[in-house]
């Protein structure tokens, strides 16, 4: 059932319903996403072994254009289901003479077991992916196919219900949760980060390790906190729309909470907590 509405609501596979939308606004915010999460982001990643990368849900290659200009050895191979996505990304290579030839994008299914790709990999990698997959373990189990023998799977993915504000912001955390009810009535898991252990051990992989990763900042990190708070916000807001069409929330609640989240930018005792979950395994 919708918060707000008590009509149906039909998730629609062909649609490919995504909870940020594909309009060049929020491909602009993905890419401005890389940047302002790439310390975290790629802090506990090691590519040191890895040669030719496979990226799935690589986007508008928002992560692509960091990691190939932080690992000049590197070649990417971007896979993304959403050519709206691929085009973005192309437009936005064409501008990064660091990354000529070292990379190209697919456009596919990761899920899709028709799909053809060399099978020769060094690693696969995941970001902010699986949240938004109806089967990651499908996506998990068809991709570990074009790994070498020895070669990794990295993810870094979400946890939304470990947000945490304060002072207590009552209204934003309603309008938090729900765009996790949200994205799970479109068949997404928006805290898909706390289970990737058990989804890499059915995929069968080994050597299993879980990192989660907290962000926490306040008084002592005011350059962070207001940061990460402003980057919450709009990440917040590119929701709104699809969220407004679907019943999840209402125009007065995201004003409500909007508010509350500018407030905690001029209070000094704020503090911003999250945790996201990086994991790790061998093929």
């Amino acid at each position: 059932m919708r918060p707000y509405s008590t009509s149906s609501y039909l998730c629609s596979m062909e649609k490919r319903e995504y909870i940020h939308g594909y309009t060049e606004k929020e491909q602009n915010r993905l890419i401005e996403q890389g940047r302002i999460l790439s310390e975290f982001v790629f802090d506990r990643l090691d590519f040191s072994d890895t040669e030719k990368l496979l990226e799935v849900g690589s986007g508008v290659g928002a992560q692509t254009a960091i990691l190939l200009e932080q690992n000049p050895d590197l070649f990417i191979t971007g896979l993304e289901i959403e050519t709206l996505q691929i085009e973005k990304a192309r437009a936005f290579f064409s501008s990064l003479p660091y990354a000529e030839s070292r990379y190209e994008f697919i456009q596919g299914d990761a899920s899709d077991k028709k799909i053809r790709l060399k099978n020769d990999y060094d690693a696969v990698l995941f970001i902010w992916v699986l949240e938004h997959v109806v089967e990651p373990m499908a996506v998990l189990d068809n991709v570990k196919r074009f790994v070498r023998q020895g070669g990794k799977i990295f993810a870094v993915e979400v946890f939304h219900s470990s947000l945490h504000l304060y002072p207590h912001c009552p209204n934003a955390m309603l309008f938090w949760k729900n765009s996790i009810e949200y994205q799970k009535s479109i068949k997404g898991d928006a805290d898909v980060g706390h289970r990737m252990g058990n989804l890499l051990h059915d995929a069968g992989l080994k050597d299993i390790k879980i990192a989660p990763y907290p962000m926490q900042f306040g008084k002592y990190a005011r350059k962070k906190r207001a940061k990460m708070l402003d980057y919450w916000t709009n990440l917040m807001a590119s929701a709104v729309p699809n969220m407004l069409k679907a019943g999840f929330t209402t125009a007065e609640l995201w004003k409500k909470a909007e508010r509350e989240m500018m407030a905690l930018q001029n209070n000094d005792e704020a503090v911003f907590y999250y945790s996201f979950v990086t994991v790790e395994a061998t093929v």
